[in-house]
């Protein structure tokens, strides 16, 4: 395919991807600024932690239930009316400074975020054929993620202890109306979906399916907890937008070859070596304790450009051995382990790092990621199989991946709703 061709299957997703660099933007600000406020204001470690697991259970619920609304409603609508409360939640911080209405505010968050991601993600495999598939979804990882990065850089803007921040997030999420309620654009209808148990998946993937749930505790203990450790490390909001900063930065630059990697060897491979190598990275955290800010963000561009990506990687093994009709199911069950893993993963970690200290977070993280590898190194190779490249249901950076759509708005046979 040309790059005239590509240039022209990205065309009609232009919108859809600057609304998404604009709530990725915002809400990655949003989650950093929490935690550092947070600490600010004194809130015990344990609760903190709490704060940040209420954000995935609530993103984990919102995958199950709102998929109902963008069915009802279209694409388009429930964007707006998520990305909507989304907006008004952040402001509602600065009325309650309080941890029970904050735990309460991160649960709404998550809640209203994973039917925005939903509404993407289901609204981009629509759009993607098997020729441009991997570019289109490549390019939406690089916007997820660059932006993410961006946001950890917002955190300079202002003090963490005003009110500006606040606004700033509050605005974003508002502008990312914008380009997908303005500009020209055709959502896709939603076919109905298949059931899949839980012990079928188990059976026919079980390190996909074990790596959803476990990557989901590693990972969003780093979500949760990483800017409590560089705050418990001695940096300022400068040095702790530039570590986070760094860990993005380093899934930005390894998610691409390490999914081209698993399209070209075992992928169970790939996922022990890239499990092992984000262990090291943790290991080094707690090895080296407090350390200057070049060996933080060293380590934390390791940690994160090997750990990060390693959800993707899970459910394209998962995919590998599924049909195409069970596919679909497979990618809400697999996001609900990770979620529910993710519910987890914060919480735990403080209950570490109020024993161990700061280095506590990446023990818990790295012993988690040392028994993923441990389970991928002990499946035996199951044969020659289609990758999940080449498949309808992409592996995106994102994790609400539960809609699969073709054509239209509304669903079956429904008309188009804008």
């Amino acid at each position: 395919m040309s790059v005239k061709d590509v240039r022209l299957s990205i065309a009609p997703i232009a919108a859809l991807l600057a609304s998404v660099g604009l709530l990725v933007l915002g809400n990655g600000l949003l989650g950093t600024l929490l935690v550092v406020r947070a600490g600010n204001e004194n809130f015990a470690g344990e609760t903190i932690g709490i704060m940040m697991s209420v954000y995935f259970a609530g993103y984990a619920l919102g995958s199950v239930l709102l998929s109902r609304i963008i069915v009802s409603t279209g694409h388009i609508r429930a964007f707006a009316g998520f990305a909507s409360v989304a907006s008004v939640t952040a402001l509602l911080h600065l009325l309650f400074i309080n941890p029970l209405v904050w735990t309460l505010l991160r649960a709404v968050t998550g809640f209203t975020y994973a039917g925005l991601i939903l509404v993407v993600e289901s609204w981009l495999n629509a759009h993607a054929v098997t020729a441009t598939r991997g570019r289109l979804l490549s390019l939406y990882g690089v916007v997820t993620m660059g932006v993410w990065a961006l946001g950890q850089g917002l955190l300079n803007l202002s003090s963490p202890d005003g009110i500006v921040l606040f606004l700033v997030v509050s605005i974003l999420l508002s502008l990312a109306l914008t380009p997908i309620t303005l500009l020209p654009s055709r959502p896709p209808t939603i076919p109905q979906q298949e059931r899949l148990s839980l012990y079928r998946m188990l059976t026919l993937s079980p390190l996909g399916t074990l790596g959803a749930f476990l990557s989901g505790l590693a990972l969003s203990a780093f979500w949760g907890m990483g800017p409590n450790f560089a705050q418990q490390n001695g940096l300022d909001t400068a040095g702790i937008s530039i570590f986070m900063a760094s860990v993005l930065a380093g899934a930005l630059v390894l998610q691409w070859p390490l999914g081209w990697l698993s399209d070209h060897a075992p992928r169970r491979l790939v996922i022990a070596g890239a499990a092992l190598a984000a262990a090291a990275a943790a290991a080094g955290f707690v090895l080296v304790g407090t350390a200057g800010l070049p060996v933080l963000l060293t380590l934390g561009f390791l940690f994160g450009g090997f750990g990060i990506p390693l959800y993707t990687l899970c459910v394209a093994h998962a995919n590998d051995r599924l049909q195409v009709g069970e596919m679909l199911a497979a990618a809400r069950g697999l996001l609900l382990l990770n979620g529910l893993g993710a519910a987890i993963g914060p919480f735990m970690a403080s209950l570490f790092m109020s024993r161990q200290g700061p280095s506590g977070l990446f023990a818990y993280a790295g012993a988690l990621l040392v028994v993923l590898a441990t389970v991928a190194l002990l499946r035996r190779a199951q044969g020659q199989v289609e990758t999940a490249v080449a498949s309808p249901l992409p592996c995106t950076p994102q994790i609400a991946l539960a809609l699969d759509t073709r054509a239209g708005d509304g669903g079956p046979g429904k008309p188009y709703r804008s």
